[in-house]
């Protein structure tokens, strides 16, 4: 096995490769993340049990106003603890195909992409100063790639928060395979 950057790792077996990028690496950012998590699940626990006590008809729209957004980032924040705890992004080039996969303990969707319908593959350029670039590389969002191909006309995403020079030795490893 061979590594190519913090969090890149690179299995060759016969006519197989095999590409492993880690999630994080960064423990304290990941338990700030779970006590966030924690503490939101009670903040909400607790406006739900007080729900019910209230007599108010226009109170409680509200109130279910606010839990519908609760339960969004509820479950954003969640997927996002779960990621950064047990996921990783799989890449496998084999018989002239990319197999992608972002794997959550065992679960995920393989999407397959044929080499030569793949076009355009490069690495996503850095907006300075833009506000969805800071938005797309904090730690409790899931996005945030930095390299990209075009397949039948739409643009495929990898490489979750990878930094430049990871993202530049990837680019250079899977593009000479292709």
């Amino acid at each position: 096995m061979e590594y190519i950057g913090e969090r890149i790792s690179i299995k060759r077996v016969e006519n197989e490769i095999s590409i492993v990028i880690l999630s994080t690496v960064d423990v304290v950012k990941k338990r700030l993340l779970l006590v966030w998590f924690i503490l939101w699940s009670v903040s909400g626990i607790i406006v739900l049990t007080q729900y019910f006590t209230i007599a108010d008809e226009q109170t409680r729209v509200a109130v279910l106003v606010w839990l519908g957004f609760w339960g969004y980032f509820e479950y954003k924040t969640f997927k996002a603890v779960m990621w950064r705890s047990f996921g990783f992004e799989k890449i496998r080039l084999q018989e002239r195909k990319l197999f992608y996969k972002k794997d959550v303990r065992g679960k995920g969707k393989i999407n397959v992409y044929e080499f030569d319908f793949i076009k355009d593959f490069r690495i996503i350029e850095k907006q300075e100063n833009s506000f969805f670039e800071n938005l797309n590389n904090s730690y409790w969002v899931i996005a945030g790639e930095k390299l990209a191909f075009d397949y039948y006309g739409k643009d495929i995403k990898f490489g979750i928060q990878l930094n430049e020079a990871d993202a530049k030795a990837l680019y250079k490893f899977v593009s000479g395979k292709m």
